[in-house]
């Protein structure tokens, strides 16, 4: 036997956070997502005149058993003597401060969207339903053929890629739905144009408001964004189920439900990308230029350009806000820990196809700069940014989640999003100063050397800190390294 292979201790650490891990994402996988919806409305007391509690007469203590009472007491004395009284008022009231889907704004975008929609344009007609606004189409003989409402201000609990999406509904008289419609969100536009351009919407129509649940297949490459648009139909719909639905539509829609499902290829991208990480672990692939070189290209094909798919420090989050992970997701999470936590970040280091976009524009780009920064400002600068990122994100800034640039470089937004030229412009500027995004502003990659951290041994942190280093993917490994 090898003393020095016997000689080595146990990695228990790691073997502890492996099982953290596995148990983390059994309970999510059993239990499903923490958070809970809120109530659209929010109550207050207030107590005035007209609902203070007022005793009327005087008090009457019944006589003990046995004991005659000096005088004989009617229940109903004084009744005829009594002052009439005003009768305590009680009332909801939903307005914008109580429900965002009741502002002002919100109308108007309504009743432009549902006569957008309309076949009849002069018949339609602004409603107010109890948690939101809708327009009722009545054709020329005077009869209700559709209704028209949206999300918009009610669905900040159900969020695709970069936040919640509104999205438009149109409902037949028939109880069939007619269209669904993207209205606006923070999406990636070239998510946004791939999902259309694939259909999916055209998968909601003729399905109807009945108590049933229906599959609709994901868009590959923004399978985020087309789950948080079925999710919010069927949220829309259970919110406008007993106003307006059940009111002009013979339908009961209290089971109805959406699900989005992945396409039969899933499996194959989820055995592609596990194979991506069992690469990373043989060292003839790290030392070999060609291979490492070949590797990022790869990478950068089938992660960044054909899936537009680069793991995020937002994903860490979304089970806790109420988002579902698909499988191929869950696997993509569960390979990213295990490399984080066994291998030292190797995500960070020659998959994720952002940093090896900077790795082959250093190759390319022959001049190089040096920051007057050390790695440690650096990587405390990350660090800042992060946890910032992740507090606003837990206290309802859901639109932080969207701080991540990779979307709009692959997406190839050149015309219909300025966020392509700045995520452009701070690749380049990394290739100038090696690695910059990674060393200094990347989210994920200082999550993930987080964990690498806590996972390395006592002499490894020894090592690493005689080198002087931040983290293992702020170093900025070529893609020769």
């Amino acid at each position: 036997m090898n003393t020095n292979t016997a000689s080595l201790p146990l990695p228990w650490k790691k073997f502890g956070l492996t099982l953290i891990a596995g148990a983390a994402f059994m309970y999510f996988w059993v239990n499903g997502p923490l958070a809970e919806r809120a109530p659209v409305f929010e109550f207050e007391e207030h107590v005035t005149g007209f609902g203070e509690p007022v005793r009327v007469g005087d008090e009457f203590i019944p006589p003990k058993f046995g004991v005659v009472g000096s005088s004989e007491r009617n229940p109903y004395h004084h009744v005829m003597a009594a002052k009439e009284e005003p009768r305590p008022l009680f009332a909801i009231i939903g307005d914008s401060r109580t429900n965002p889907g009741l502002a002002a704004e919100v109308a108007e975008q309504v009743l432009a969207n549902g006569v957008s929609h309309a076949m009849n344009p002069d018949g339609v007609t602004l409603r107010t339903a109890l948690d939101l606004y809708f327009t009722e189409e009545r054709n020329a003989d005077g009869q209700v053929v559709q209704l028209y409402f949206e999300n918009t201000g009610l669905n900040k609990y159900i969020k695709g890629y970069a936040g919640p999406i509104d999205i438009g509904m149109a409902v037949g008289a028939d109880g069939l739905i007619r269209s669904v419609t993207h209205v606006q969100s923070m999406e990636t536009t070239s998510y946004l144009r791939d999902i259309e351009n694939a259909g999916f919407y055209e998968q909601f129509q003729g399905l109807p408001l009945d108590d049933q649940t229906y599959e609709v297949d994901i868009v590959s490459g923004a399978s985020l964004t087309t789950e948080g648009i079925a999710r919010s139909v069927s949220d829309l719909v259970s919110i406008a189920r007993e106003s307006p639905l059940e009111i002009y539509i013979d339908t009961q829609a209290a089971g109805f439900e959406t699900i989005p499902v992945l396409p039969s290829t899933w499996m194959i991208d989820a055995a592609l990308i596990s194979l991506l990480f069992v690469l990373t672990f043989f060292k003839f692939a790290r030392r070999s230029t060609k291979l490492s070189l070949a590797f990022g290209l790869v990478t950068i094909a089938y992660l960044g350009f054909w899936h537009n798919n680069s793991f995020t420090y937002a994903t860490f989050t979304q089970p806790f806000l109420g988002i579902t992970w698909s499988y191929i997701l869950g696997i993509y999470a569960a390979l990213v820990l295990l490399s984080a936590i066994w291998d030292a970040n190797s995500y960070c280091r020659y998959i994720c196809p952002y940093g090896n976009v900077q790795r082959v524009l250093m190759r390319l780009i022959p001049w190089h700069g040096k920051l007057k920064v050390s790695n440690r400002m650096l990587d405390l600068l990350r660090w800042a940014i992060t946890i910032t990122l992740v507090i606003g994100i837990f206290t309802g800034l859901r639109d932080w989640a969207s701080y991540e640039l990779f979307p709009d470089l692959f997406g190839l937004e050149i015309m219909d999003s300025p966020w392509f030229w700045l995520s452009l412009g701070l690749v380049l500027v990394s290739a100038y100063y090696p690695m910059l995004w990674c060393r200094m502003l990347c989210p994920t990659g200082a999550v993930l050397d987080g964990i690498a951290f806590v996972a390395r041994s006592k002499s490894g942190k020894q090592r690493h800190k005689a080198a002087g280093r931040p983290g293992p993917s702020a170093v900025g490994q070529p893609v020769s390294a």
